[in-house]
C-alpha cells in the first residue's frame, strides 16, 4: 500500500498492535480516576468518558502547527485549589500546546490511544502516538510510538508554514481504511479532532477530503483556536455541505460563553471541555449550545453528569427534585467559571430555579 505525502514527507509504514488488549470500561485506572478528580471531573462525567472508550478506543488529533498560531490571542486556564483560578492571554500556539498535553495526559492515564499529526512537519516530529501500549486496535500509526516527555518536546517547536489540512485528512482517512471492516465489526470508531485557527490551503479539495473522512467509522470534532468572524463562519458553513453534522468546539471561555445564553444555570468547565474534546459523544451534551433543555433534559443531563441517584421529575415535583440536586452537589467538587471569574458549584441552583419557576409544568414553592 502507497501512502500520502504530506509537506514533502512520506508517512511511515503503519505499525500494527494487533494482539495487545484494547480497553475495556470494566474498571477505571487508579491514575486516570486520581487525574480526573483533581481537575474537578464529577464521578458521573469521569464514569461516561470512561465507558465512551470501547467505542472510541483511539483519537487522531490534527494539530495546526501553521504560521499564524503565534498569534497572542488566546487563553489559558491556571487553576489553584478549590477550583480557583485565573484566565491569562497567551498565543493560539501556547493555548493549543495546553490542550494537547491535557489530552495526551488523559490518554495515557486511561492506557487508550491517540495520535498527534502536526500540519507541518518540525524537527522533533510530525506524527506521535501516545497511550498505545497495553491496547489493540486495527487502526495503524503513522508514526512512532511516544510518552508525554515525547510530545511535550514535539509541542515545544515553533509554529511555522502553512494549513495542509486536506492532506493531513487523506492521511487519516488511509489509516482509517485500513481498519474500516474491523471497527464496523467491533462498532467501533476513530474520534477525528481538527484543530485550527484557519482555513485549508485549498478548500474545494478539502471538503472532499471531508466527505471521505465522513464515510468512514469517525466521530469528526472541530476544535476552533481563534474566534475570527471569516474562520468561524466557514466551519459553520462547512457543516451544511456534509452529509453528517460536524462537532465544532469553541475554547474553553467560548464554548461557555455560547452555553450560558441558553442554559445559564450550568457551569461549563474545563472537565466537560475537556471530556468533548477527548471524544465524549452524547446527544444531551452536544445540545447545551443548541437549545434551551427542557425540565426532563435538564433533570437527565444532572444525573449523567454527577452521577448522583436518579432525580425526581422537575414537572411532576421540582421541589423534590432542587433538594435531591442540592444533596448531590454536596459530594461534587467546585469548579472554576470562566465567566464570573469564580469557583463555584457545576450546577448554579439560584438560576436552575429561575429555570424551572419559567416552565409552566414546574411549580416552586
Amino acid at each position: 500500500m502507497h501512502y500520502p505525502v504530506v509537506e514533502g514527507v512520506v508517512v511511515g509504514e503503519p505499525v500494527s498492535l494487533e494482539g495487545r488488549e484494547y480497553h475495556q470500561p470494566s474498571s477505571i485506572p487508579a491514575e486516570a480516576r486520581r487525574l480526573l478528580a483533581a481537575s474537578g471531573s464529577p464521578e458521573g462525567l469521569t464514569n461516561l468518558l470512561n465507558a465512551s472508550l470501547t467505542t472510541f478506543p483511539v483519537r487522531i488529533w490534527v494539530v495546526d502547527n501553521s504560521g499564524s498560531m503565534t498569534v497572542c490571542d488566546g487563553q489559558r486556564l491556571v487553576t489553584g485549589s478549590n477550583g480557583s483560578g485565573k484566565i491569562l492571554s497567551c498565543s493560539r500556539w501556547q493555548e493549543l500546546s495546553e490542550t494537547v498535553m491535557r489530552i495526551g495526559s488523559t490518554s495515557a492515564a486511561f492506557g487508550v490511544r491517540t495520535d498527534f499529526h502536526l500540519l507541518n512537519r518540525t524537527a522533533d516530529g510530525q506524527y506521535l502516538s501516545v497511550g498505545a501500549d497495553g491496547q489493540s486496535s486495527p487502526v495503524p500509526i503513522a508514526g512512532e510510538i511516544g510518552d508525554l516527555a515525547t510530545l511535550q518536546k514535539m509541542m515545544s517547536s515553533s509554529p511555522s508554514g502553512t494549513t495542509p489540512l486536506t492532506e493531513a485528512v487523506i492521511t487519516i482517512c488511509s489509516m482509517l481504511e485500513t481498519a474500516e471492516a474491523k471497527l464496523r465489526s467491533r462498532g467501533q470508531q476513530a474520534v477525528v479532532v481538527i484543530a485550527t485557527d484557519g482555513l485549508p490551503n485549498d478548500k474545494p479539495t478539502f471538503l472532499e477530503s471531508l466527505r471521505r473522512l465522513q464515510k468512514l467509522p469517525a466521530w469528526v470534532v472541530v476544535r476552533l483556536c481563534t474566534n475570527q468572524d471569516d474562520t468561524v463562519q466557514y466551519w459553520s458553513d462547512l457543516d451544511k455541505c456534509l452529509e453528517s453534522p460536524l462537532e465544532v468546539l469553541d475554547d474553553l471561555s467560548g464554548e461557555a460563553d455560547e452555553i450560558a445564553k441558553l442554559n445559564p444555570w450550568l457551569t461549563y468547565a474545563q472537565p466537560l471541555q475537556l471530556a468533548r474534546e477527548f471524544g465524549l459523544r452524547d446527544k444531551l451534551f452536544d445540545l447545551l449550545d443548541e437549545i434551551t433543555l427542557l425540565p426532563s433534559q435538564i433533570k437527565q443531563f444532572c444525573e449523567l453528569l454527577l452521577g448522583c441517584d436518579l432525580l425526581p421529575e422537575p414537572e411532576v415535583d421540582v421541589n423534590a427534585f432542587i433538594a435531591q440536586l442540592e444533596v448531590a452537589l454536596k459530594t461534587t467538587p467546585i469548579v472554576f467559571d470562566t465567566i464570573s471569574g469564580s469557583s463555584r458549584h457545576w450546577i448554579n441552583i439560584k438560576t436552575l430555579k429561575r429555570t424551572l419557576k419559567g416552565d409552566a409544568g414546574c411549580v416552586l414553592s
